[in-house]
């Protein structure tokens, strides 16, 4: 991991400036530019602090390729009123309604009333983190019975680099974002992170153990490599 950042800004060939951060990795055998793209800016890793200028210099020479890519990255969905995002895999209309009362979905919206329009885009969220866990401790208990195991607890977090977690005392975690994915989508999550309370790797015996818990393992995390930037971008300000 970089033992140290700092920000700086890099100007493409169209003019526009964009984000660009400075990272110092030890463990790095060169310079390189990669782009973060749930944080939409391009990182420029150098193995050592005497070497950040020429990792910037580096970033400058492919302004091209970093312009590119940003642009190939998904739009970022605010929640606002009028808004459209997927809710277990289906498009939903953000719905803001004047007054009191628990959020609900119904036919294609959810509708979230709020005393003030402020408040709008945190209670969405809530209602999401909220029904999110409610979806994965459900597909999670299922699979613990099948794999006879337990899970100590399962928490969902806002996470970036992982969609689930499974940790050595038996507590799962759960990127959020996993409710806007399709049930089977979520389903194979579940099934994945209850597997590590067997198998705490990758070997063939957990993915044994996850086939066993869910017929979409292949699928699940094929979904997962195409459409997960898009629902990185769900709940990000422009």
């Amino acid at each position: 991991m970089p033992l140290a950042t700092r920000d700086a800004e890099l100007e493409l060939i169209d003019g526009r400036r964009v984000a660009l951060k400075l990272a110092v990795n030890p463990r790095a055998r060169r310079v390189s530019v990669r782009i973060d793209a749930v944080r939409r800016q391009a990182i420029a890793t150098a193995p050592s602090e005497r070497q950040l200028k020429r990792a910037l210099k580096f970033a400058e020479e492919r302004a091209a390729w970093i312009a590119a890519e940003l642009a190939r990255l998904p739009e970022h969905i605010p929640f606002a009123p009028g808004a459209t995002i997927p809710i277990r895999g289906a498009p939903h209309v953000l719905q803001h309604v004047a007054g009191r009362g628990a959020p609900r979905l119904e036919a294609g919206r959810l509708i979230v009333p709020t005393t003030d329009p402020a408040l709008f885009a945190a209670r969405v969220k809530r209602f999401l983190y909220a029904l999110a866990k409610s979806d994965l401790a459900a597909r999670v208990a299922q699979h613990a019975a099948t794999l006879k195991v337990r899970a100590r607890r399962v928490t969902v977090k806002d996470t970036t680099s992982r969609w689930g977690s499974c940790a050595e005392d038996g507590s799962i975690a759960f990127s959020w974002r996993a409710i806007l994915a399709p049930a089977w989508v979520l389903d194979y999550l579940a099934a994945h992170e209850t597997a590590h309370l067997r198998e705490m790797n990758h070997s063939r015996r957990f993915w044994t153990l996850v086939g066993k818990c869910t017929p979409h393992m292949v699928e699940g995390r094929a979904w997962l490599r195409e459409h997960g930037l898009a629902l990185h971008a769900v709940g990000r300000e422009p």
